[in-house]
């Protein structure tokens, strides 16, 4: 019986996506120089657990006694408390943010709690890398999924809008009424689409490739800023990227991208011997049949009985022997 792609034994699945031309705006694969996320951390209390809290850590029975004095409070019995976890706290603050805007922020335990499940952080500040104090984050906590059969991570935790932004960031993305875009990826034919693009709608762009990847206009007299942004991160052009596998060891996933080939090469495996051949031959049934492909590979060694671990193994070992024609990326 033929064994489809998408429904293996073994609980690996295959997507194969044949390569066709599509047309993408240049805001979906680049971002203006400049803007960018900002992180900022720090440290924190998470009270209120049910005995599940941090036993032996030193760092968190310190916190809480400095907290109760902070407070007016002088308690020196909290050794035996478990109700109160030491955690990291972190975020991410968008491209641009004002006083007052509200931020998620996850908490995540850096002691032996079993669980911060239902608890309250309590005050504290976010710094980013230049010191100062970003973000002021408190709330109760909520439990986040590990991605792995909707399953819960007790030690990490979300606070949605849990963090109030407490100072501005500077950005700064425009010098002498010039911009610049950063290509996610650079490719020079995606550049020089945007380039044509460009220069179509605005001869008086003056639009320049910098040696450091980045592409360099001008905004043109009597044009809006924010007209001229808009309207380049509005043009459409079609990218071209090779062939790629993308591997999840974790969940056990390949996708694959375009009709991938594979050279000519035998794989052995455990006794089991995989020919791989590009002509019409004889074949027998645990080899592949007049293969070229990455799809017909997985499919053939599924078929023979390999598991998720073993197929990527394979895979690794191709590419290692310079017989796939792809870029392997694991994750």
């Amino acid at each position: 019986m033929k064994i489809r792609v998408i429904a293996f034994l073994y609980g690996i699945f295959v997507f194969s996506f044949i390569s066709a031309q599509v047309s993408v705006k240049v805001g979906d694969i680049s971002y203006i120089d400049g803007l960018k996320e900002n992180q900022v951390f720090g440290y924190g209390l998470i009270v209120g657990l049910q005995g599940t809290g941090d036993s032996r850590i030193n760092v968190t029975k310190n916190s809480l006694r400095n907290l109760l004095k902070n407070l007016g409070l002088e308690e020196d019995d909290v050794e035996k408390s478990k109700n109160v976890a030491a955690v990291l706290v972190t975020a991410s603050l968008p491209e641009m943010v004002r006083v007052g805007d509200r931020i998620d922020v996850t908490v995540s335990s850096i002691g032996d709690a079993k669980s911060i499940e239902g608890g309250m952080l309590v005050q504290a500040p976010l710094k980013g890398a230049d010191g100062n104090t970003y973000i002021v984050a408190q709330g109760r906590v909520s439990s986040v999924e590990s991605g792995r059969a909707g399953r819960k991570l007790r030690t990490t935790a979300l606070i949605s809008r849990g963090g109030i932004v407490e100072r501005d960031i500077e950005t700064v993305f425009s010098t002498e009424n010039m911009v610049t875009l950063v290509l996610n990826e650079w490719d020079f034919d995606l550049a020089n689409q945007i380039v044509e693009n460009v220069l179509a709608e605005y001869p008086d762009s003056r639009p320049s490739i910098n040696q450091n990847g980045k592409i360099t206009f001008t905004i043109p007299e009597n044009v809006n800023f924010s007209i001229f942004i808009a309207r380049v991160q509005d043009m459409e052009v079609t990218p071209d990227y090779g062939p790629r596998v993308v591997i999840n060891e974790k969940e056990g996933t390949i996708v694959m991208g375009g009709s991938i080939k594979v050279s000519e090469s035998v794989v052995s495996k455990d006794g089991l011997t995989i020919s791989v051949r590009g002509e019409k031959q004889p074949v027998g049934a645990a080899l592949i049949k007049e293969s070229t492909t990455v799809k017909d590979v997985v499919e053939a060694l599924n078929y023979a009985g390999l598991e998720a671990s073993d197929i990527v193994s394979v895979l690794k070992a191709l590419r290692d022997a310079g017989a796939l024609h792809a870029e392997l990326i694991i994750k």
